[in-house]
């Protein structure tokens, strides 16, 4: 697994809540998190923490990229690098060339497990945003 993409449309969603509500997923399902924002665009992290967690892949994070753009909201999802040291930069370098960004991991059912079901979450979010707003 590298990284995933998917597009909406952007009418009546929000990016800056869609943003919000994955970092409140993540808090809620018991993830670190951290987060960077910019102008419609963000970066979330959430992983796991614990002795084992961080010996085994202490610098692994699943890592959420939202970006707004005229009409659309295109979110990827992935396995990234943890980022000590965080900042709006890192958040303008990784919308340039996402993918570089995320990590080669061996494919496991965790991984897809994970990935399926922060896309279902974000998917719902999207669709109850669109028909609320």
């Amino acid at each position: 697994m590298l990284a995933s993409s998917r597009e909406y449309s952007s009418k009546g969603v929000s990016a800056d809540k869609v943003a919000d509500d994955v970092e409140e997923y993540f808090q809620n399902e018991g993830y670190q998190t951290q987060r960077a924002d910019k102008e419609g665009s963000h970066i979330i992290q959430g992983k796991k923490t614990g002795v084992l967690r961080d010996l085994v892949a202490g610098d692994r994070a699943f890592t959420v990229i939202i970006a707004s753009g005229p009409d659309k909201l295109k979110v990827t999802i992935g396995v990234g690098k943890w980022l000590q040291n965080f900042s709006v930069s890192v958040l303008e370098s990784l919308l340039l060339i996402p993918l570089v960004f995320f990590v080669e991991i061996p494919v496991s059912l965790w991984s897809y497990e994970i990935e399926g079901k922060i896309w279902k979450f974000i998917d719902g979010q999207v669709a109850l945003r669109r028909s609320s707003g």
